[in-house]
């Protein structure tokens, strides 16, 4: 037996071996992936939001829960990722952002839908911050005009000033005779976590 084939024959083995164990070794992050096993995480337990109702400068209640990431959520986070349109969303709606807070009258909610219902106030994000890893908080102040009173009961994220874009919502116990009284202070903490 020739010695010189033998080792060729040997070589080409390990290095057919070395080269199966990598390609294994790459595309387990993959098969976890398809099992949930590794990824990113936008359930319930994500989205927090703390409204606070203040009346004449005067604490009138307080309300803290867990929020949803509504259909246009998740939708418009996997098309960030990917930039694939089979998400129902445009090329232009790529590149918005989370940039307002509303507030509305509780009507019926689910993660289908893509504005609050009875909504009567949006206005900008002032802060974004506590952006540490995986986690950064959307706050506003929302001060209500004269033309109340008004109810509340449910509170958004939107990605944009207009139009029916809601990412993400909470409800709350309602609140009644809001009027130019009252300022409230939203804040929306949101977590990316791996699992």
């Amino acid at each position: 037996m020739n010695k010189k084939l033998v080792g060729v024959g040997v070589g080409s083995a390990l290095i057919a071996i070395v080269v199966w164990t990598a390609f294994l070794m790459s595309f387990a992050p993959h098969m976890l992936n398809f099992s949930g096993k590794v990824g990113v995480d936008l359930e319930t337990k994500s989205i927090h939001a703390t409204v606070t109702f203040y009346k004449d400068g005067t604490l009138y209640c307080q309300y803290h829960h867990a929020g949803v990431v509504t259909d246009i959520g998740d939708n418009m986070t996997i098309f960030w990722f990917s930039g694939d349109t089979d998400y129902k969303v445009s090329s232009m709606e790529y590149a918005w952002n989370i940039t307002h807070i509303g507030i509305g009258d509780q009507g019926t909610l689910n993660s289908t839908i893509t504005v609050l219902p009875g909504e009567w106030n949006r206005t900008a994000i002032t802060t974004w911050d506590n952006k540490i890893q995986s986690t950064i908080n959307f706050t506003t102040v929302i001060y209500p005009d004269a033309g109340g009173p008004y109810t509340a009961d449910c509170i958004g994220l939107y990605i944009n000033a207009t139009g029916n874009y809601l990412w993400a919502y909470d409800v709350f116990d309602e609140v009644t005779n809001i009027d130019e009284t009252f300022t409230i202070n939203v804040e929306f903490q949101v977590t990316v976590s791996h699992s």
